[in-house]
């Protein structure tokens, strides 16, 4: 495993990078080549026309090898961005993402790497804030000279740090959720293994219709995530025959929420959603337990942890989480439950997993580094058709025998649509019970 990490002064800790020296040799190559034209001797012999013909020709020269694509017998390291939630408020799933993706380079350079190469993995932590990870993103890119970055994970951060990889033409993937994101995404580069948040609001709906649920209230983080969340569960709720009878919004300073909590139980719904992160969420559950009033909640599992379910003591109890899918049967997903424990579901986990699995065999597929020709190759590596592949040792032999692949990974099939987009997403349902999650139900094949 070749790993650096480094901190936000760009000091780095770790192993130290070993000099290249291609570039050196570039120049004892070129002024071996036109050391002749120095001497004496061969000023006065050369004309003008075969002065003038030299010259142009160890420029060719120089140029040719400065634009050469790098060939599969090059042996240096391909440098790959890890920028990730390592502190803030994403903090436990980037340390989860980062675990699993140092997984999946192991398992990559023990293959053998892209083109033969060996992957090195440089770690950045954007600290949950978009200014962190500007900072982070513009050194991965201009001092690191990263081919590819993946694991962004607050929506904020993804659309800070996209200008910039767009800018420079090179890949970003991330685990982000926003649905404005998609609009970012058309300008090309950046592709997501995060279900869209229109998604998650259609699977809230998917499920409460499995449960023959047809009265719903909302309570609603005052943030843009938030209306399109609902916007999508309102609609195909109703599609399903639901309804919604209210929808409370409240805003990030509150600390009470006894006046929301009644508003929205007051027309005694079957179940009620709250589109919110954690802080507002603990504090909504704590004012339906204090008042005494008997509710089902559903919220959406990225906003939920263990100190989520300890703070709020019994007041959890019941408590329904949506979270990402994962393919559990699959071998992809098997390992990466094997190195990390299998006491725990690696939703973000198993998307970092795939990411850089991802870059990998599309760095394969196209002979390349280059982001223009991993644009490309992302999708042809991803499905949906070809020789349906689970590790990149797999999809590295099918590709090596000029044989398309699916790379079908630990978050699950991986089809993307035109904008970058994972077409469709499954989901899991959990519900909290002694301070326990459980599984009680999947969500199936959610799409647009």
């Amino acid at each position: 495993m070749i790993t650096e990490k480094r901190d936000n002064g760009c000091e780095q800790r770790g192993k130290r990078r070993s000099v290249t020296f291609s570039k050196i040799n570039l120049k004892k190559g070129t002024l071996k080549m036109i050391n002749p034209l120095l001497q004496p001797i061969a000023w006065r012999a050369l004309s003008r026309r075969s002065l003038l013909a030299t010259c142009f020709g160890a420029m060719c020269f120089a140029t040719a090898l400065a634009t050469t694509p790098v060939l599969a017998d090059d042996q240096s390291e391909i440098v790959l961005g890890a920028l990730m939630p390592l502190s803030g408020s994403g903090g436990p799933f980037g340390q989860e993402m980062l675990a699993s993706a140092k997984i999946a380079l192991e398992e990559i350079n023990a293959a053998g790497g892209p083109l033969g190469r060996k992957i090195k993995l440089i770690e950045e932590n954007d600290e949950t804030n978009p200014e962190a990870a500007v900072r982070a993103a513009r050194k991965l890119v201009e001092v690191d000279k990263v081919k590819a970055i993946f694991g962004t994970w607050a929506s904020s951060v993804t659309l800070a740090v996209a200008p910039i990889v767009q800018e420079k033409g090179i890949i970003l993937m991330s685990n982000s959720g926003a649905s404005r994101i998609t609009e970012v995404q058309k300008k090309g580069n950046i592709y997501r293994l995060e279900p869209d948040d229109l998604l998650f609001g259609k699977a809230y709906a998917e499920y409460a219709s499995q449960q023959g649920w047809k009265k719903a209230a909302v309570l609603g983080l005052n943030v843009p995530f938030t209306q399109t969340t609902v916007e999508a569960f309102k609609q195909r709720f109703s599609e399903r025959g639901g309804k919604i009878t209210s929808f409370v919004t409240y805003n990030e300073e509150q600390t009470t929420f006894i006046t929301e909590v009644a508003r929205a139980l007051s027309d005694q719904p079957d179940f009620v959603h709250i589109s919110g992160y954690e802080p507002d969420i603990t504090a909504v559950l704590k004012a339906a337990y204090q008042s005494g009033a008997s509710a089902r909640f559903i919220v959406p599992g990225f906003a939920v942890s263990a100190d989520l379910i300890k703070n709020a003591g019994p007041a959890a109890d019941g408590l329904l989480l949506v979270e990402e899918g994962v393919s559990e049967d699959s071998p992809a997903y098997q390992r990466l439950a094997e190195h990390l424990g299998k006491d725990h579901y690696y939703s973000f986990g198993a998307q970092a997993y795939d990411e850089l699995t991802l870059l990998a065999l599309a760095i394969e597929a196209a002979k390349s580094t280059d982001g223009a020709a991993l644009n490309k190759s992302i999708r042809d590596v991803s499905g949906p058709e070809g020789t349906k592949v689970t590790s990149f040792a797999e999809g590295i032999a099918a590709l090596r025998k000029g044989e398309r692949i699916n790379y079908d990974g630990a978050s699950g099939p991986l089809d993307f649509d035109q904008d970058g987009n994972i077409a469709q997403a499954n989901f899991r349902v959990s519900q909290v019970k002694d301070g326990k999650t459980t599984p009680v139900g999947n969500i199936s094949e959610v799409k647009f």
